[in-house]
């Protein structure tokens, strides 16, 4: 293909690093004449208000390192789906943007993968916790506010938080008229049309609706079956209804998504010269899903005390078909269904800030049913594979596996102010936790794979204690030292895909793992609050890390090796983060984020797979999706034209070093199969609005400069042939909104 890119350094790290320094030193860069300015001249940065302690305030008051992005943030970065915001938050990644949700923060990162294993990153909507991973990668429907916590969230949010939290603010319904209405254009066949509607239905009273549709053909082609894959059919609703008096505040909303996506599971490395983004395959691969859920949130004004009660209900499933193998001889296709139903209930209540203390106190109450059927469509190459898997061609392989939690937590922060100048805070979270198998049972006509199993039941109960503390010192009125130390933990549980007979010998039953956190940093407005600096470092400690390992076992008095899913790991990521925001004249924005992570393996015995019968550790590997250096600059500008209308622009590129998908990179025999090199890529967004703001017209693009990057490289299962996934090439479209 002929394109057209970017004359930029080869080498990622480099770039990286480089943007790293600019941001730096773009803080001293402030034109003598702006500094001269006063406030009045020159349009300062906005405040941003958290949730992130549990009451609303300053996201430059809070001792954690956040990452928020507005509504206009959203806009100027074409958000659609919450992976959207990856390009510009550098210690959040999404892995290879599947369906299955990896998600990952300062380099730990992981999905929940089956019934009984969970996530790392919990994420949160209009403060309800969305249990499976596959769950995540939503539909933003009217939402106000995507805030980013980096790092272990164990005392306020609980567990399953241990690399950190993703926490979606939707807007509320209000007693004014409002709305608005958006459709949009683009290559790859892509549209979208959406709605939002808030009508007052008395003084006390209001309603709202949301609604999305949203379409895309997909950048990949199927060749063979003359289909497209990577594509998105997505429906999304949501409604809210709020009655609000002078003592209650309570808020009924119920929301659905169904997604028909035909998604890409990967491909074999295309020959050097060719399309990347054509292929062949016998599969056309799709992922289908649906969820939704209900919830009341009803916060009661006690005059100086305020009680917040949180009830929800949410349900999900999802249907994955792929070819494992990839290519046009069928080998392997799975059939993945994973179902969840859960329930959770949180009760709190906040003190009135006094002088010299605050404090939120709580309790918690989840439950959760998952379960999985699992069917694996073994094809006709089998066949090709000698006579002990070759008798597996035309046949199935199927298991079904149910897994339940019960959870209960008590927490509570506090806030103590000595003087004006020193605050000193302190908090813990005591949890529950019981956990039971519920039932596995396989079928396997020739045992090779699965053991017969047929209601295979176990159980557990675990109890933890998640403290946090630290110091702030407010040196003048937007400068925030802070300190903190704190630790949280993610869930134990059952491997319930390793039921074949060395899997069940070594053990699927893992420990849960847990994560000691330091962090110290500063939070500072500054020049009339047209300058910001936040910059955290942050060193933490994860032990009982669960991975999957290569283990010798025993098998009916044979020793053999077996992979298996345990606790051998300890892992420690430190790093740093900065936040730079500069205002030099008006209507001008200079932004950046950058993010120095050091995320690796200390010990992982069996990490690095297999050269014959000798095992290799990977102690000292990168772990997966996490490059060392990431950062995100723009430049955003608004001007009036034509009199009263509005002429926005913005400018971004992101750019991160090398990372790898798997800890075998360090294999001499196909560790290259498993690296991923970095990359830049640009977004660009140029709009103009009515007097009055009620029309907005707006062309974009996103990868402006047209790069080929690699989001996924892995090696297939039965082959072992070496395989993966590019992200999306140069997009571009229109849109057109209309607000009232």
């Amino acid at each position: 293909m002929n394109r057209f890119r970017l004359a930029t350094p080869r080498d990622g790290s480099a770039r990286a690093m480089l943007l790293g320094v600019s941001l730096l030193a773009l803080a001293g860069a402030v034109p003598a004449h702006a500094q001269q300015s006063t406030a009045a001249e020159v349009q300062g940065l906005s405040e941003i208000t958290v949730t992130a302690q549990k009451r609303t305030e300053s996201a430059q008051r809070v001792p954690i390192s956040i990452q928020s992005m507005n509504a206009a943030k959203l806009d100027q970065l074409g958000v659609t789906k919450l992976q959207d915001v990856e390009v510009a938050a550098p210690s959040l990644s999404f892995g290879d943007g599947s369906e299955q949700g990896r998600t990952g923060i300062r380099g730990i990162i992981d999905y929940s993968r089956n019934a009984g294993y969970d996530s790392r990153v919990g994420v949160y909507v209009d403060g309800v916790y969305f249990s499976r991973s596959w769950m995540n990668n939503q539909t933003l429907l009217g939402v106000a506010q995507v805030d980013v916590l980096r790092g272990p969230q164990g005392t306020l949010f609980g567990k399953n938080t241990d690399a950190g939290v993703i926490s979606i603010t939707t807007l509320q319904p209000s007693s004014k008229l409002n709305g608005e209405f958006e459709g949009e254009a683009g290559n790859f066949g892509y549209w979208k049309l959406a709605g939002r509607v808030n009508v007052p239905l008395s003084g006390s009273v209001s309603a709202q609706l949301t609604a999305t549709h949203l379409q895309e053909r997909g950048y990949y082609e199927n060749v063979l079956l003359d289909k497209h894959n990577q594509g998105v059919n997505s429906d999304a609703v949501r409604g809210q209804i709020r009655f609000h008096s002078g003592v209650l505040d309570l808020t009924l909303s119920g929301d659905y998504t169904s997604d028909d996506n035909s998604t890409l599971h990967y491909t074999y490395v295309p020959p050097s010269g060719t399309n990347p983004y054509k292929f062949s395959s016998y599969n056309d691969d799709y992922a289908n899903r649906w969820i939704g859920g209900v919830s009341a949130t009803a916060k009661i004004d006690l005059g100086s005390y305020e009680i917040t009660s949180i009830t929800a209900w949410r349900s999900g499933s999802q249907l994955l078909n792929f070819n494992n193998e990839s290519g046009s001889i069928p080998f392997l296709t799975p059939v993945m269904k994973q179902r969840t139903d859960q329930f959770s209930q949180e009760l709190r209540l906040a003190s009135p800030r006094e002088e010299s203390y605050d404090f939120v106190t709580g309790l918690y109450y989840f439950h959760s049913r998952n379960k999985d059927h699992y069917v694996s469509e073994w094809g006709s190459g089998m066949a090709l594979l000698g006579p002990l898997y070759g008798a597996y061609a035309g046949t199935e392989t199927e298991s079904f596996a149910s897994v339940s939690t019960d959870s209960l937590a008590a927490f509570v922060h506090a806030n103590f102010r000595p003087s004006p100048i020193i605050e000193i805070f302190a908090g813990g979270r005591f949890t529950y936790e019981k956990k039971r198998l519920n039932d596995i049972t396989t079928r396997d006509p020739l045992g090779l794979f699965a053991a017969p199993l047929s209601g295979y039941k176990d159980s557990f109960a675990n109890s933890f204690f998640t403290p946090k503390g630290g110091v702030n010192l407010f040196l003048r009125r937007n400068l925030m030292l802070f300190a903190t130390v704190g630790r949280g933990f993610k869930s134990g549980g059952w491997n319930v895909e390793g039921t074949s007979a060395a899997a069940l010998a070594a053990g699927i039953r893992f420990k849960p793992e847990t994560v000691t956190s330091y962090e110290v940093g500063l939070k500072s407005d500054f020049l009339d609050r047209r300058a910001r600096i936040n910059l955290t470092g942050f060193y933490q400690k994860f032990k009982n890390f669960q991975v999957f390992t290569f283990v010798q076992t025993e098998v009916l008095g044979r020793t053999v090796l077996a992979s298996s899913l345990s606790n051998v790991g300890v892992v420690s990521s430190k790093g740093i983060e900065l936040e730079v925001a500069l205002v030099p004249v008006t209507g001008l924005t200079l932004s950046g984020n950058y993010t120095y992570n050091k995320s690796q393996y200390d010990r992982y015995p069996g990490g690095g797979g297999m050269v014959g019968s000798t095992i290799l550790d990977a102690n000292g590997v990168q772990t997966p999706y996490a490059p060392e250096h990431k950062a995100y600059v723009s430049a955003d500008y608004q001007a009036p034209v034509f009199g009263e209308a509005q002429l926005t622009a913005h400018f971004g590129y992101s750019v991160q070093s090398s990372e790898n998908f798997d800890p075998k990179v360090v294999n001499p025999l196909f560790g290259r199969a498993y690296f991923i090199k970095g990359y830049g890529l640009a977004d660009a967004r140029i709009g103009i609005s009515s007097p009055g703001g009620g029309w907005k017209a707006a062309i974009w693009s996103k990868n402006l400069f047209d790069k080929d990057y690699v989001r996924f490289a892995n090696r297939t299962g039965v082959l072992g042939n070496s395989v993966l996934l590019y992200g999306e090439p140069r997009s571009y479209g229109v849109t057109l909104n209309y607000s009232f």
